[in-house]
C-alpha cells in the first residue's frame, strides 16, 4: 500500500508544477499582448521673458548734476591802519553777529591823531598866509616896474621863485592835514558792507599797532558755490560767453539742496559765470552759482544757506526737441540698446546725446513706438527669441 502511494504523490507534485508554469506563461503572453505604449510628448522650449518700454520722442530739458560748498562772495580780514589803544568794541563785533554798512565796529584812541590834525591845520593857515604875502609883494614889484617904464619883470625880479615855494608849502601843508584827518577817521573801524562777523580778535583796553589783525568779516548779500562740470556738460547749458553780461533773471537756474537733521533744504540760485579754465588736476571746468540773501536777512523766511554748507546742485540746461528719454540701465555699453521686434531681440545702435547715472537721452536710432528691452539677460544673442511681458509700461 505504501509503495503505491509514493508514485501518486510524486505525480501530483509534477502536475501542480506544470500547471503553475502554464498559468505564468499564459499571463505573460496576455500582458505582452495587451500592454499600452507610453505616449511621447515633444519638449517645449521656454523663451526668456523681458520687460520693455515704448520709445516716445519728445522734448527734454537737461538737468546737469554737480556739488560744491557755499561760501560768501566777499570775505576780508580787518586790520588796524593806526596804532593805539582800543577804547570801545561794538556789541555787533562778535562771531555770528550781523552788522550794516558803515556801522562802527570798534574804536581806537584818537587823541594823538586829533592833536596831529590840529597842528596840520595850523600849518595850512601859516602856509596860506605866507602865500598871500608873497602874492602881495609880487603885485607891488610889478606896479613899480610899470611906473619906471622898465617893462614887465620876470624871474627873481617878479618874485616867481618865492611864489612857487609858498604855493608848494601850502600844498604840502594841505596834504599833511588830509593825512592827519584820515588817521583820525581810521580810529573808527567801520563796516565796509552789510555782513556778519566770523572772528573778533580784540577787546577794549588792548593796544594795537599798524597792520594788527582785528578780526574777519564776510558779506551777506550773496553766497557763491563753485560747481565742477565735465567739459562736455557745458554744451547743455546756456552760459554767457566770456566777457558777456547777462541779466540775473536770464542766467541758467540752479537748485541747491542739502539735508540737516533729516530735513531736506532747498535754495534757488543762478549761474553767473564760468571760470573758463580747465583744472589741471581733475580736468573739470568750474562754474559759479549765486544765491541772493543766503541768510534770509531781508526776506525773513526759509532756511539760511550758511557759510561752508555742502550742497548738491541741479543746473537747468537747454531744451532739446525730438529725443527719447530712457532709464540709464536700458543702455547696453556706450551706444547700443536691445529692441524687441516680432518676438526676437535685436541689437540697435543709437546716438546718445547725454547720459548720467539715471537717464540716457537718445537723439537718433529709435522710432516712435519701438519696444526697448529694459530687462537684464545673460548670454544674449542678436536675433534670439524672447517673450514680451504683457504688463510692460510705456516710456514716460
Amino acid at each position: 500500500m505504501e509503495s503505491s502511494t509514493k508514485p501518486n504523490r510524486t505525480l501530483l507534485k509534477i502536475s501542480l508544477t506544470l500547471g503553475v508554469l502554464a498559468v505564468g506563461a499564459a499571463g505573460t503572453m496576455l500582458t505582452i499582448k495587451f500592454k499600452t505604449k507610453a505616449e511621447s510628448k515633444p519638449t517645449e522650449r521656454k523663451l526668456p521673458s523681458v520687460r520693455v518700454v515704448k520709445a516716445k520722442p519728445g522734448s527734454h530739458t537737461y538737468q546737469i548734476q554737480s556739488q560744491g560748498t557755499a561760501l560768501p562772495r566777499t570775505t576780508i580780514r580787518l586790520v588796524s591802519e593806526v596804532s593805539g589803544k582800543v577804547v570801545s568794541v561794538s556789541d555787533k563785533f562778535d562771531a555770528g553777529q550781523v552788522f550794516k554798512k558803515d556801522d562802527v565796529l570798534l574804536t581806537i584812541d584818537s587823541r594823538d591823531y586829533e592833536l596831529a590834525l590840529a597842528q596840520a591845520e595850523a600849518s595850512v593857515a601859516q602856509a596860506d598866509l605866507r602865500l598871500q604875502m608873497e602874492e602881495k609883494e609880487a603885485a607891488v614889484v610889478q606896479r613899480e616896474w610899470r611906473l619906471l617904464n622898465q617893462g614887465k619883470p620876470s624871474g627873481l625880479q617878479a618874485r616867481e621863485p618865492q611864489l612857487a615855494q609858498a604855493r608848494a608849502a601850502l600844498a604840502a601843508a594841505k596834504a599833511a592835514k588830509e593825512a592827519a584827518q584820515r588817521n583820525v577817521e581810521r580810529c573808527e573801524i567801520r563796516a565796509p558792507f552789510d555782513g556778519m562777523v566770523t572772528r573778533a580778535s580784540v577787546r577794549p583796553g588792548q593796544f594795537v599797532s599798524l597792520a594788527t589783525p582785528l578780526g574777519e568779516i564776510f558779506s551777506t548779500d550773496f553766497a557763491e558755490v563753485r560747481l565742477p562740470l565735465a567739459v562736455g556738460d557745458l554744451d547743455f547749458i546756456e552760459l554767457p560767453a566770456a566777457g558777456e553780461t547777462v541779466a540775473p533773471g536770464q542766467a541758467p537756474r540752479v537748485t541747491l539742496t542739502s539735508e540737516a537733521g533729516g530735513q531736506a533744504l532747498e535754495w534757488q540760485g543762478r549761474l553767473v559765470r564760468s571760470e573758463e579754465t580747465i583744472d589741471p588736476v581733475n580736468r573739470m571746468v568750474y562754474v559759479v552759482a549765486r544765491v541772493e540773501d543766503p541768510y534770509r536777512l531781508a526776506k525773513r523766511n526759509g532756511a539760511a544757506l550758511r557759510r561752508g554748507t555742502f550742497v548738491k546742485a541741479t543746473i537747468t540746461g537747454r531744451k532739446q526737441e525730438n529725443v527719447v528719454s530712457l532709464e540709464r540701465t536700458a543702455l547696453r555699453g556706450k551706444d547700443v540698446v536691445w529692441v524687441a521686434e516680432d518676438g526676437r531681440l535685436s541689437y540697435r545702435k543709437v546716438k546718445v546725446a547725454y547720459a548720467d547715472k539715471e537717464k540716457a537721452i537718445l537723439s537718433k536710432g529709435l522710432k516712435s513706438g519701438e519696444q526697448v528691452i529694459t530687462s537684464l539677460l545673460g548670454g544674449v544673442i542678436d536675433g534670439m527669441g524672447i517673450e514680451v511681458q504683457a504688463d510692460s509700461p510705456a516710456n514716460p
